[in-house]
């Protein structure tokens, strides 16, 4: 980890030790206490549908430029979450590890980091139409509802979106300047020439049936997280609506992109979560629980994950030295 990575996780750790101090460490626990291990187990098998819809709305962007199996794809997003949620690393060290899998997997480099920036523009995109409908929820239905907060939480979907529809042509060509130069300079990640280059971007940038549907994919992939929340806090006995349960999680999506430099998003994710639950009248303490819940599912989910990728790296590498 750089410096910086171990600064922001340094703050983040002070946040989330402030966030339970602030809900109170006796309540927290005894929130999370509630779930059990069972709980904890029911929200994995609740989360994996969504790490398969991830990745096959990843498959489909992929389809443009490279055939295969839309499994390849589930198991670079499952590995891509994997690294993100579970080691000390920033959420672009998911990506690459994502990227590396597919790269592994036979597709060439230009395929990989073509579908990859396109998957992550879409799945921003997708983000955007679930938080504005939980603000809308929101201010239609609750009287504390703070606009501030609704704004912070639609302002990096909608900065992207803007960009992407506003700037398309500078983004794609200076997408294309970089993958050339990186080409000149590293010829072994086999990237093509200029206008193979330029023809696998115009292929994926563009409105097209894969595009819709991955689009489709995503969008219900991040509603799918409403459906997690309702039974986590079911499961500590707090009786929330599927409405509550909607605005808690899309909100805080939107919140939590601010934590993309923070391992982990520590910190973030609590303070996120405190702030949305508190407008739908969900008390602190079961929101940090909630939040630490999530927490622990991810080192479910992901811990094997991590183990099995390793465990076929390392074999790779046996048979490459075999080979020598």
């Amino acid at each position: 980890m750089s410096r910086r990575q171990v600064l922001a996780a340094l703050i983040g750790a002070a946040g989330l030790l402030a966030a339970i101090a602030y809900a109170g460490f006796a309540a927290v626990g005894h929130a999370a206490e509630r779930i059990g291990f069972s709980g904890l187990a029911l929200l994995a098998l609740i989360h994996l549908p969504a790490i398969a819809l991830m990745g096959f709305g990843w498959s489909r962007i992929g389809s443009v430029v490279s055939d295969g199996s839309p499994w390849r794809y589930v198991w670079a997003r499952y590995v891509r979450e994997s690294t993100a949620e579970v080691l000390p690393l920033s959420q672009l060290g998911g990506v690459v590890a994502g990227a590396r899998v597919l790269a592994l997997s036979g597709m060439e480099a230009v395929s990989v980091a073509g579908s990859l920036l396109a998957d992550l523009m879409i799945e921003q995109a997708a983000k955007l139409p679930y938080v504005l409908a939980g603000a809308i929820l929101l201010l239609r239905g609750w009287r504390n509802a703070s606009p501030a907060i609704v704004a912070y939480a639609l302002l990096p979907a909608l900065v992207l979106m803007i960009a992407l529809l506003l700037w398309r042509a500078p983004l794609l060509s200076r997408l294309e300047r970089g993958a050339s130069a990186l080409a000149r300079r590293l010829p072994s990640l086999r990237l093509g020439s200029p206008e193979d280059l330029r023809l696998t971007l115009d292929r994926l940038f563009v409105l097209n049936w894969p595009t819709v549907s991955a689009f489709l994919a995503h969008a219900a992939a991040w509603v799918s997280g409403a459906v997690e929340t309702w039974v986590a806090l079911h499961l500590m006995g707090i009786a929330v609506s599927g409405t509550q349960a909607f605005i808690i999680d899309s909100l805080f999506c939107g919140l939590r992109t601010f934590g993309f430099a923070v391992p982990a998003a520590l910190g973030v994710q609590e303070a996120g979560y405190v702030l949305v639950c508190a407008l739908v009248g969900v008390p602190a303490a079961p929101a940090v629980a909630l939040s630490l819940v999530r927490r622990v599912r991810e080192f479910l989910i992901g811990t094997p994950g991590l183990g099995l990728w390793q465990l076929l790296e390392g074999r790779r590498a046996l048979a490459g030295v075999s080979r020598d």
